[in-house]
Formats: C-alpha cells, sequence, structure tokens
C-alpha cells in the first residue's frame, strides 16, 4: 500500500469528523479532499465525512460548501483537518 493510501485509510478510521465532533458519535465514512475553490486535491488534505455529511442533503457537495461551513460553525474545509487531527490524538491514547 502506498504511503498515500496508507493516510487515507487512517483517516477514513477516524469516521465521520461531523459526526463525531457534534453528535459524539463514530460513524463510518468515506474521504473527502479538502480544496479551495477548483485548487488541486491533495491526498493528504482529507478529512473523514459519512454520507449524509459528504454528499447528502446536509454535505459539503450536498448543499455546497459556503452552507455547510455556515451550517458547522467552520472558517474554512480546513478546519475538518484540525477535527481530523484531533480524533486521531484522541484514538491513539
Amino acid at each position: 500500500m502506498s504511503k498515500k493510501h496508507n493516510h487515507m485509510a487512517i483517516v477514513a478510521s477516524t469516521g465521520c469528523v461531523i459526526c463525531r465532533e457534534f453528535d459524539g458519535i463514530n460513524i463510518d465514512g468515506q474521504v473527502h479532499h479538502i480544496a479551495e475553490g477548483s485548487g488541486r486535491r491533495d491526498d493528504y488534505m482529507t478529512a473523514c465525512l459519512c454520507d449524509l455529511h459528504h454528499t447528502g442533503a446536509l454535505g459539503v457537495h450536498g448543499m455546497g460548501v459556503r452552507a455547510f461551513l455556515r451550517l458547522f460553525k467552520l472558517s474554512t474545509e480546513y478546519d475538518l483537518l484540525g477535527l481530523v487531527n484531533k480524533f486521531r490524538a484522541q484514538d491513539s491514547v
């Protein structure tokens, strides 16, 4: 397995960062690539989001980035990386 695929598997293992942060539950999800606008996507700039928060009605792709950020009181998509790091740290204890 490549380093990038290994990293994305670790990110996916954190579960949906929105569900964990706001509901306190760990739900499986899929890797979401974070980038500003139509910029290049990097496999190391990823967060795990469940179907609802990724592509569903309350998802970053379902409702659009701006509405998603407002709903969850995030400044940018990069705030999702902070949540990934928070839960990776919690999970390693």
